[in-house]
């Protein structure tokens, strides 16, 4: 008999619980298929159903462990959804990747970008054609399709309730572009910029009132009350300091923080205080349009009871492979069935 129990005792483990599955399965098989009379074969072809169904119970196991996010790193606290520490680079194919501490959302570094020393350790330098860009999910769909075609990457990042974005940075001067973006959601409906609308982010704007100083921006789209933006209506961010930035989006509304403190800030598009759901993007960018140093970069979905699916679990490729696994399994089955049913059927004609 098989030990089934035993075969999921290591869940910890991955690969061994996928090599248990596939070999319960062989298990299974060979105490169905182990003897070759055609009467017995025959009072066991219905046995068939049996394997099918341990089949997709395997799959489901094999697919939830292939979603489930890497295991936290010790300290990240558990609404913690992205942490990009930015104090490394590492090759990856064709491109160089900065890692995600916490789960998949590693992000690509592109145009000039450096790594300088940081508020701890090493830090991401931009200089205005700098970023990191980290998907969500990809546009596929093309005209003439009427609507836009999505394949989710990774849908934790789409909070849509209740939300908090925080970074150390150093700016070194501020760009000629209408937001010096230090950690920006998109959403994109074409290849065109006019085609990306900002989704949730927190920026850096140069003061009318006072130079070689900053204020602080932050804003989100609802599905409701579409964008909101608000402003610290002082400058508050000075040049070539570190300071801890951080922008929430609550029950009570937007609001913006530095050094820990919260800020007086006023609504410039939209309300403070908007309704509705954070609509779904299709990618995030850290210090685009900037010429910044960022450092410790972290988002969280303080309300993820409300978000149980997103914020365990992350698809990327496991999508595309769990429909060919299933496609594969079912396929086998009834080719199989159907081959044993065929041989009775010719071996009683021989009779």
């Amino acid at each position: 008999m098989i030990n089934y129990k035993g075969v999921f005792m290591q869940l910890n483990n991955k690969q061994s619980v996928l090599s248990c599955c596939f070999a319960s399965v062989v298990a299974l098989l060979s105490q169905i298929f182990g003897k070759t009379t055609i009467r017995e074969c025959v009072k066991k072809v219905r046995a068939i159903k049996t394997v099918g169904l341990m089949l997709v119970v395997l799959l489901a196991v094999m697919l939830s462990l292939g979603c489930v996010n890497v295991p936290r790193v010790q300290g990240a606290k558990s609404s913690t959804v992205a942490l990009w520490h930015l104090d490394e680079i590492e090759p990856s194919e064709y491109s160089e990747i900065t890692p995600d501490t916490v789960g998949y959302n590693h992000g690509t570094v592109g145009g000039d970008t450096a790594l300088v020393e940081g508020k701890f350790g090493n830090a991401l330098q931009f200089n205005t054609g700098g970023y990191v860009y980290v998907p969500i999910a990809f546009l596929v769909g093309f005209p003439p399709t009427p609507e836009p075609i999505y394949i989710p990457v990774s849908p934790n990042l789409d909070i849509q309730k209740e939300l908090k974005i925080e970074a150390w940075i150093n700016v070194q001067g501020f760009t000629n572009a209408s937001y010096n973006n230090i950690v920006v959601k998109c959403t994109r409906t074409g290849p065109l910029v006019e085609n990306v609308t900002r989704v949730f982010g927190l920026a850096v704007k140069p003061s009318i009132e006072q130079e070689n100083a900053g204020v602080l921006s932050g804003c989100v789209f609802t599905d409701s009350e579409g964008f909101n933006e608000i402003l610290t209506t002082k400058p508050v961010i000075s040049l070539n300091k570190w300071i801890n930035v951080a922008f929430t989006r609550t029950s009570t509304g937007m609001h913006l923080y530095v050094d820990g403190k919260e800020q007086d800030v006023t609504a410039i598009e939209g309300v403070q205080n908007p309704t509705g759901l954070i609509i779904n993007g299709t990618e995030v960018y850290i210090g685009h349009d900037s010429k910044i140093t960022i450092d410790e970069v972290e988002i969280s979905d303080l309300a993820p009871e409300l978000q149980v699916l997103s914020s365990q679990i992350d698809i990327g490729n496991n999508l595309l492979i769990a429909v060919i696994v299933v496609v594969v399994v079912f396929a086998t089955a009834w080719v199989l069935r159907k081959a044993i049913q065929m041989w009775v059927i010719y071996s009683k004609s021989r009779d």
